[in-house]
């Protein structure tokens, strides 16, 4: 049996019986995981090296299904079995990795056990605050009532490290007052914290009270099989703290050993404490040179050797029994047990070196185990920084799309606002080019009445007045729309014709013609189209005829088009350029002008298709105004 921390209250063994109802139903399952973990129950005291290796195949398989329950479980057994070989801070470690993974389990009676493990360890190393903080958690998750007092227990420790005695002491006095069992080593652990506790405070006579309460509850126990030497190193530890007390005192010393002794022949424990115990028993009667007594405690050592006696420690009682029989002067009995010394030392020598190489396996595989896991944390960083990059590239690329959506938007409001801006200068351009046509029209007819004035025709004048002041109303009316109806536009152009021709009768004939039906037509057009047109075949065309002349206004309608005709036999575009003074060259014509640049920004703003084509004839000029009815 490997020899283990005198600082281990308890080393609780984790076994299927061990575990709540809750947590034997999931190895009902028999998964593979589950399977690898008892292989490694099963082998952790004889073959703690391959149960690593069990442990190694858990923890992978439980890697890539997420099982944490094992995960966890895993390293608690990786944690114990560094406990059994001594390494206290490998221990450590696993036990911490652990309690994080099973953090992530609804696993209880496992896990208190995990913490108890820390809190031991922790207290060990001087790690108070870390030691409470373990063991309280402890307390929290620990379903059977054994543990619960361990926990405890642990905590009363840590009290009595910090030097706080009135809290330890109240600690255990709740323990005491719980415990229901019997048979339990309960209270004798309980007596013994508390003899070292005034052993803290160097109060031998108390410490020593209490020692033999826990000494004397020790027979009480009603099933040695329940006694574990676990449960009894605690004692151990007291007991030689309290002789270190007093070392000169070889009698108290005698006595408390033998009460030591006593009380483990009472239990069913492994044979090296009970032989440890009565060697040292031994030495004492050899320093007071009581050579028999000594022999007498060397044979009852002798007799409780048994198969599961270590080597090492049959050696000792050799060597010991050898010694004394060579003072006695029993020379060859004392050459006997020291051959039988050498034969078992060899033994001892080949355990610790089988020990040893043991040890190097085991950190060996654990090396695996360790390379798995950092292999398993890279590859998490690495999952964990490719979702970072991931999310901060969508971050990125959603910002980029609301800044895009953004500008998108802005830039449609502002091609909005820029199409409204220009539309409404746009629609105050063509309202500023139908008010140009009111000036240039009137100041015609105008003109036209100033003729007759000049005549004295005084009859033709007031008439003429009358006609051009209806119209005129007509005018100003229609100037302020942005659309007529097609029977009003040509009334307007019917009686503007007329007019023209009451003036200059003598010049022109006329006739308006109309092929289509103008009632009941849903058709507009712009005010004005027309008139401009009219205007210049008559001042333009007919004027200078020396002949007279004819005007022939048309309307018809060609599919979806709305045709009017404007033809005259007046003396042509080329023949009316020649005739024209210099300052009538250097007068651009305002009513066909303005024509032309209102179609454009009608068909521009409203989206139509006006169109204006004028032909020279043989004689005379045609001009074709095509109007969309849609």
């Amino acid at each position: 049996m490997k020899i283990k921390s005198l600082i281990i209250l308890s080393l609780l063994c984790l076994s299927l019986p061990n575990l709540t109802a809750q947590e034997k139903s999931r190895y009902s399952k028999n998964t593979q995981e589950e399977t690898y973990l008892e292989e490694a129950r099963r082998l952790r005291e004889k073959n703690p090296e391959k149960a690593i290796k069990f442990l190694e195949k858990a923890i992978r398989s439980s890697k890539e299904t997420s099982n944490y329950a094992v995960d966890a479980e895993a390293y608690y057994l990786l944690g114990n079995i560094y406990e059994d070989i001594g390494q206290n801070d490998l221990a450590l470690q696993r036990y911490i990795r652990a309690s994080r993974l099973f953090e992530l389990t609804e696993i209880k009676q496992i896990r208190a056990e995990n913490y108890y493990r820390m809190g031991v360890l922790q207290l060990a190393d001087n790690q108070s605050d870390d030691a409470r903080v373990s063991f309280r958690f402890c307390k929290d998750f620990a379903s059977e009532n054994d543990l619960n007092n361990l926990c405890s227990e642990g905590l009363a420790r840590v009290s009595f490290k910090e030097e706080n005695y009135e809290e330890g002491f109240s600690i255990l006095e709740e323990v005491e007052e719980e415990e229901s069992m019997p048979d339990s080593l309960t209270i004798s652990r309980v007596e013994a914290q508390k003899a070292d506790a005034y052993i803290q405070q160097n109060d031998y006579s108390n410490a020593r009270v209490f020692y033999d309460n826990s000494i004397n509850s020790i027979p009480q126990v009603a099933s040695k099989k329940k006694a574990k030497i676990e449960d009894y190193e605690y004692i151990e530890q007291t007991k030689e703290r309290l002789i270190q007390m007093q070392p000169e005192n070889e009698a108290e010393q005698i006595e408390i050993r033998q009460l030591n002794a006593n009380a483990l022949a009472e239990l069913e424990i492994p044979s090296s404490n009970y032989i440890s115990e009565n060697l040292k028993l031994a030495d004492i009667y050899v320093r007071k040179n009581e050579l028999v007594k000594a022999a007498e405690y060397v044979r009852k050592s002798e007799l409780k050797i048994d198969k599961d006696t270590e080597a090492a420690k049959k050696a000792e009682v050799f060597k010991k029994s050898s010694e004394i029989k060579n003072k006695l002067g029993n020379f060859a009995e004392a050459a006997r047990d020291y051959d039988q010394y050498i034969a078992v030392n060899d033994i001892a020598l080949k355990e610790k070196e089988a020990d040893l190489i043991q040890q190097i396996e085991i950190v060996k595989n654990q090396q695996s185990i360790d390379l798995l896991e950092k292999d398993f944390v890279l590859e998490e960083k690495e999952k964990m920084l490719l979702e970072s990059q991931l999310s901060t590239q969508k971050i990125i690329i959603g910002l980029l799309s609301l800044l895009l959506v953004g500008a998108g938007i802005f830039f449609y409001f502002l091609w909005q606002n820029v199409k409204s801006r220009r539309r409404a200068n746009q629609m105050l351009l063509l309202k500023s080019l139908r008010t140009q046509m009111n000036p240039h029209f009137i100041f015609n007819a105008l003109n036209s009445v100033n003729n007759f004035i000049a005549k004295n025709d005084e009859k033709a004048a007031n008439k003429f007045l009358s006609e051009f002041s209806r119209l005129m109303r007509k005018v100003l009316d229609y100037s302020q729309q942005d659309f007529i109806s097609l029977s009003e536009e040509v009334e307007l152009n019917e009686l503007y014709l007329k007019l023209e021709h009451f003036r200059f009768r003598d010049k022109f004939d006329f006739e308006f013609t109309k092929d289509i039906q103008l009632d009941g037509q849903d058709i507009d057009v712009p005010p004005m189209l027309i008139q401009p047109f009219i205007e210049n075949a008559v001042w333009h065309g007919l004027r200078y005829k020396k002949e007279k002349g004819k005007l022939a206004v048309n309307v018809s309608q060609v599919a979806d088009n709305l045709i009017v005709i404007v033809k005259d036999n007046g003396i042509g575009r080329t023949k009316s350029k020649e005739l024209k003074t210099q300052n009538q060259r250097n007068y651009k014509s305002t009513g066909l002008a303005n024509v032309e640049r209102r179609i454009d920004l009608i068909n521009e703003i409203y989206g139509k298709n006006y169109a204006v084509e004028i032909r020279d004839l043989e004689v005379g000029t045609e001009v074709e105004i095509r109007i969309p009815c849609r």
